[in-house]
């Protein structure tokens, strides 16, 4: 039968895809949950997939709560994708296989074959797998084995055929072109060349056998080599790539079979070269998102193998998320730049170098909107409600449940019929906060707050009902029981009546007349369910946190972190636990600064000091490129004969730096450059040797999580003495204090503002937003309102 060819849409969207792990002992935490985390990076590589995670869980492996979950994802968050890893083996509690074919609505058999005939190649254990692929609604599910080393290996074998598979699931199949029926016969291209002399990386030996995978992964994270060769269980985008070839015939091409292997370290490539009739040139049509066809020249694949797909995703931008900047970056290859070791800068010809700074001069506000139009939002990430203090959240959060669920008592009292007025009452029982009472559904007949007809909770409240001339007593926050429709506080009442023992309250009087509802929370009054409670694009603090636990949704999905990694630069430069030496001091520079980012959450990356050197730069900016999303340099940007890193970036890198002098005081030579490089786009800021504009930059993480309005928090304040202008534009560091009765805040200066002097900067929660002078003014005198930048706690 003819086969038929389609062009695929580029989407504007990425795939979103769930990740559910399935194994007793992880939900139970006696075991970190490695295959799903691992599955988790491999997703978003975008070199790989390219996903997004919209939905992370841990289950037992109980069959109804591994439904329950796929039924969720597919039929209300509506995944794309849905990769379970766990339970898919022999033993008993392995329901896996069975709870997905209850869940699915067909049966996607070519997908599990492609896992188990991969699987055998690898070892003879493949055969005891038990994978089942399917669809339910637009959501393709997958199941994948418990082991990380297991679950990448299948990921890897079926990953060139799902972006077609999700496409064609989401509809996004634009054309369709068939294929005439005479090319069913074309021949097939020749053999590939046999496998290199070399031991299969998971060879058995006679004296051990065959160790189950589990087995090889403990085996390694506990630091025991195995037999399987290191680089084989990293999942390259050559490696990835697998199995397509191209043939040609009439001017149409299409992909038939093409054999990539990784063998002890050896790419083992089919030769086109050597068979040209088989050779075409690859529509651009064909390439879906997470296939990369090699190219042709197999020199230019490198043997060495990439760093591990969790060590990529950690850097790496949801390209989705990313808005087309009015500035363009230059784009690189990971792999070209960070092969680099050694600098071209050329530092012999010091008398050659610039006497004026090449770069000109940029206002403040123009450096301000340029770095914020270069700056993207990051991807998401699944996380426990607990971490989400300082996170923004990526979804509106519901409500799974009435808030209270029961109509509630607002106070220690008893709970009366309204009707019945004051008067002697006769006490039935009591109702006590927390306590196990009935759980069967109330009649709405008998209820007078009655349960919503579709709730799928029951009404919890009390077994008696209240008849005329009766009430019950309650505490705060119990139940309400049948029959009762107020409650009247204990100090609206009196004792009439109590047993001989005095244990029980027989009888009390009504002092005041009760109004229907007094003192009573009905169903739903705080929280209802399905209600918003909380919003896209929420800032999460401590009461955000709380309102999660309210309502009981511990996992969510948030904005990721940026990364940042720090260095300062200079020969000069001692650790602060050394001792000084003639010509040295102590670098205080990055010390502070990562500070001033942990102290916001961010997290951060220590690359130590740098030497003043084109080579140890270079190497030390690959290492903050391949780790990190923002990179912060101190010192090195000057005029000096030995601040090279402005040429690092230009020459090496080949970054686009878009400004390289700023008009303020400090940090005239501040730079900002970036990189674009595999679909991830990184921000690199190099300062001079100051403290003070550094504090600055905490609106560029802000819009990097994805906070609505990342710009700093700028005051009025009233200057505590005269201060100096200078020519350009200054952040003068200042002490904001509040006086009594007086609206405004005084800025008191910290003092001789020199770079040098960190002193300055102790205390300081504010900096002067200064203007230069000019021939009308030179100094601002006390008492004079002026604008302050919030840099600490007020």
């Amino acid at each position: 039968m003819a086969t038929d060819g389609m062009i695929l849409t580029n989407h504007d969207h990425q795939i979103r895809v769930g990740v559910l792990t399935v194994s007793d002992s992880c939900f139970r935490n006696l075991a970190e949950d490695r295959s799903g985390i691992n599955l988790k990076d491999l997703v978003h590589d975008p070199s790989l997939l390219g996903g997004t995670i919209s939905a992370y869980k841990i289950v037992p492996d109980e069959i109804d709560e591994i439904k329950e979950t796929l039924i969720d994802w597919c039929d209300e968050k509506e995944l794309n994708l849905i990769l379970t890893t766990g339970g898919t083996g022999f033993a008993p509690r392995d329901v896996t296989p069975e709870a997905t074919k209850e869940v699915i609505e067909r049966e996607a058999p070519g997908m599990s074959l492609a896992m188990l005939v991969g699987s055998l190649k690898v070892t003879p254990l493949g055969m005891l797998s038990r994978p089942v692929c399917g669809i339910r609604g637009k959501t393709l599910i997958i199941n994948l084995p418990g082991s990380k080393k297991g679950s990448q290996e299948c990921f890897q074998f079926i990953l060139p055929a799902l972006p077609h598979a999700i496409d064609l699931l989401r509809e996004a199949v634009v054309k369709v072109k068939e294929v005439p029926n005479e090319l069913e016969d074309l021949p097939s291209p020749p053999p590939p060349p046999s496998p290199l002399p070399t031991s299969s990386p998971h060879r058995q030996t006679e004296d051990k056998g065959v160790q189950c995978e589990e087995e090889e992964e403990e085996k390694k994270d506990s630091g025991v080599a195995s037999t399987e060769d290191s680089s084989s269980s990293h999942i390259t985008a050559a490696s990835i790539a697998a199995k397509v070839t191209l043939f040609s015939c009439n001017n149409d091409t299409f992909i038939h079979h093409y054999t990539l292997r990784l063998q002890s370290k050896c790419l083992e490539v089919y030769d086109f070269n050597k068979h040209p009739s088989f050779v075409s040139q690859i529509p651009d049509s064909i390439i879906s998102r997470g296939v990369q066809v090699l190219p042709r020249d197999t020199a230019s694949l490198s043997t060495t193998p990439s760093e591990s797909p969790r060590a990529q995703a950690t850097s790496r931008l949801s390209t989705a998320s990313c808005p087309t900047p009015k500035v363009q970056s230059r784009c690189s290859s990971k792999e070209n730049i960070l092969r680099a070791s050694h600098s071209a800068v050329d530092i012999t010809k010091v008398a050659r170098r610039h006497r004026m700074s090449p770069f000109p001069l940029t206002s403040m506000d123009k450096a301000f909107i340029t770095v914020l139009e270069m700056t993207a939002v990051l991807g998401t990430e699944i996380i426990n409600y607990r971490d989400g203090m300082g996170r923004v959240l990526a979804q509106d959060v519901y409500a799974k449940d009435n808030l209270p669920p029961f109509p509630a008592s607002v106070k220690d009292g008893y709970a009366v019929r309204a009707a019945d007025g004051p008067g002697d009452r006769f006490i039935i029982g009591e109702s006590q906060a927390g306590e196990q009472v009935r759980k069967e559904k109330i009649s709405f007949e008998k209820s007078t707050f009655k349960c919503e007809e579709n709730d799928p909770y029951v009404c919890f409240q009390p077994t008696h009902t209240v008849m005329p001339g009766q009430v019950m007593r309650v505490t705060t926050g119990a139940p309400i029981p049948c029959g009762a429709d107020a409650v009247v506080q204990v100090e609206d009442t009196e004792l009439l009546r109590e047993s001989e023992d005095g244990t029980e309250e027989l009888e009390v009087r009504i002092l005041v007349q009760a109004r229907p509802g007094q003192d009573i929370r009905p169903i739903g009054h705080d929280i209802k369910r399905g209600e918003c409670v909380l919003s896209k694009g929420t800032h999460m603090g401590p009461s955000e946190i709380g309102l999660l636990a309210t309502v009981g949704v511990t996992e969510v999905e948030v904005q990721k972190f940026p990364v940042v990694a720090v260095m300062s630069t200079g020969n000069e430069l001692l650790n602060p636990e050394d001792d000084l030496h003639p010509g040295k001091i102590r670098d205080s520079n990055r010390s502070t600064l990562l500070a001033t980012i942990q102290e916001h959450g961010y997290p951060t990356i220590n690359l130590g000091i740098v030497g003043d050197n084109p080579d140890d730069l270079l190497n030390a900016l690959n290492e903050g490129i391949s780790r990190a999303d923002v990179i912060i340099t101190s010192g090195g940007v000057s005029m000096g004969e030995k601040d090279y890193l402005k040429q690092v970036l230009d020459i090496d890198l080949h970054a686009q730096i878009h400004f390289g002098r700023v008009f303020m005081k400090p940090g005239l030579p501040t730079t900002f450059a970036t990189l674009d490089m595999d679909g991830s786009r990184k921000l690199i800021f190099a300062l001079p040797g100051r403290d003070g504009e550094r504090l600055g930059l905490l609106f560029i993480y802000q819009k990097m999580q994805g906070i609505l309005d990342p710009r700093p928090t700028i005051i009025k304040a009233r200057l505590s003495c005269d201060v100096k202008l200078d020519p350009r534009p200054e952040y003068h560091r200042c002490i904001l204090t509040w006086h009594h009765q007086e609206p405004l805040p005084w800025a008191q200066s910290t003092g001789n503002q020199v770079s040098s002097r960190l002193m300055s900067m102790r205390s300081a929660n504010g900096l002067l937003m200064l203007p230069p002078k000019t021939e009308q003014y030179v100094e601002l005198h006390k008492g004079e309102v002026v604008d302050v930048m919030v840099i600490g706690r007020l």
